[in-house]
């Protein structure tokens, strides 16, 4: 992992994406929700939107308007990256439509699956961590997060569907490691939409679990309906929801991934800042 040295500490930076071949596994709600786990752990935190259908980047309120530049511009063009603040220490590169493209025109440029990792020279040393929330499928972006990362995790629902495809996308992560990214861990796979009363989730738990070739993280993230409300009002978890079984589950997630606690407000701390948000708009 790369690091920076400021005030004679040495900052690392670690690079997570978020994938799974198949849709609907959590993956932009993962993505999301850790983010500002981490953040509330006092991590810096960069977050990357690389799907077409920006939901990411709606969830964190990205409205893109004219000449506003996303994660396209960058990957095609030598421009600055396009950041933008969340909250202070909280930040995001943003999709757009524009994605669509994006596959065939990456076909003819050279070394294609090493675009972002070479974009990300530019700012990485300054954050603890960048989450890079991956679309659905086998995509050259994807091999792009891919080749950019440290760590891959993989979102997968507690169902029958969840190992359809999985070979595959395992195969596609080894290629990466023995082609372009040797470095490349599988940090595990993160059990979603887990209810403990089904017996499918159980099942679903246990073969993962026995399963060697990948770890599979001590978290489960259980069923819970917020889920699904927070995105509507530009919210995490954390600012809609702080007290539900979600909120709880990340940043227990957030706590394995780094071995640090969370801080007695931690509840508090994402409808702080989202007020001082609010608050600062409308003095402006």
């Amino acid at each position: 992992m790369p690091s920076i040295l400021i005030d004679n500490e040495t900052f690392m930076t670690k690079i997570i994406s978020f994938l799974n071949h198949k849709g609907g596994v959590a993956k932009t709600t993962t993505c999301a929700n850790l983010a500002t786990a981490l953040w509330i752990l006092g991590k810096k935190v960069l977050i990357i939107d690389t799907d077409q259908q920006c939901n990411l980047s709606g969830v964190l309120g990205f409205s893109q308007k004219e000449g506003d530049p996303t994660l396209s511009d960058w990957l095609k063009e030598p421009v600055p990256a396009p950041i933008y603040i969340r909250y202070d220490g909280l930040e995001y590169i943003p999709a757009s439509k524009a994605l669509r493209n994006m596959e065939a025109e990456l076909l003819n440029k050279r070394s294609r699956e090493t675009i972002l990792a070479r974009k990300l020279e530019q700012v990485k040393g300054e954050y603890d961590y960048v989450v890079i929330d991956c679309a659905p499928g086998d995509s050259v972006l994807n091999d792009n997060a891919l080749s950019a990362s440290d760590a891959v995790i993989i979102p997968t629902e507690c169902s029958g569907f969840s190992l359809q495809g999985m070979q595959n996308l395992l195969l596609a992560i080894r290629e990466i490691q023995q082609e372009i990214n040797p470095n490349l861990q599988i940090d595990g796979y993160l059990l979603v939409k887990y209810d403990k009363q089904t017996k499918i989730a159980k099942e679903v738990s246990r073969y993962f679990e026995k399963q060697s070739e990948v770890p599979t993280l001590k978290t489960r993230i259980r069923k819970c309906v917020k889920f699904d409300e927070s995105p509507l009002g530009h919210q995490t978890i954390f600012e809609y929801a702080p007290d539900s079984n979600g909120a709880e589950d990340y940043m227990r997630l957030a706590e394995e991934l780094t071995g640090l606690k969370r801080p007695k407000d931690w509840k508090k701390r994402a409808m702080k800042a989202e007020e001082e948000n609010r608050e600062e708009e409308e003095e402006n």
